[in-house]
């Protein structure tokens, strides 16, 4: 689901394969090895990340993601909040502010084509379930 302050939407229409990806834009310890072997780590305190959607070019959803990017563009308030729950699974990805990095690639031809929505994440926590 993708929310804002007035309007909840439940994404649909995803393409076959892997649809959904979702990755932190940082490693959570750096290592750092001193002069003489010495080994520490370093914890980073960026919680922020990506995530990728991906939808077949008939789906209705790529009107709503759409529209919030022309939102975004035209008075900045295409911040949303995003959460993908995985039934199967019970993974769960949670972020309180995401917004979509740029429109996908349009592509048109004689066959159904994916739409790739890249989506940048403020913070993100990202249960993987069982």
């Amino acid at each position: 689901t993708i929310s804002d302050d007035t309007t909840t939407n439940i994404i649909s229409g995803f393409a076959d394969g892997t649809f959904v990806t979702v990755e932190r834009a940082s490693e959570a310890f750096t290592k750092v090895v001193g002069a003489y072997g010495e080994v520490t780590r370093v914890k980073s305190a960026d919680r922020s990340g990506s995530m990728t959607l991906t939808l077949l070019q008939s789906s209705n959803s790529n009107l709503v993601l759409n529209s919030l990017a022309n939102r975004d563009q035209v008075d900045g308030t295409g911040v949303v909040s995003i959460q993908v729950k995985d039934p199967t699974t019970k993974a769960l990805v949670v972020a309180a502010e995401g917004w979509i990095q740029k429109k996908p690639n349009l592509e048109l031809g004689t066959e159904i084509s994916n739409r790739d929505w890249v989506f940048d994440l403020a913070t993100v926590e990202i249960d993987h379930g069982v």
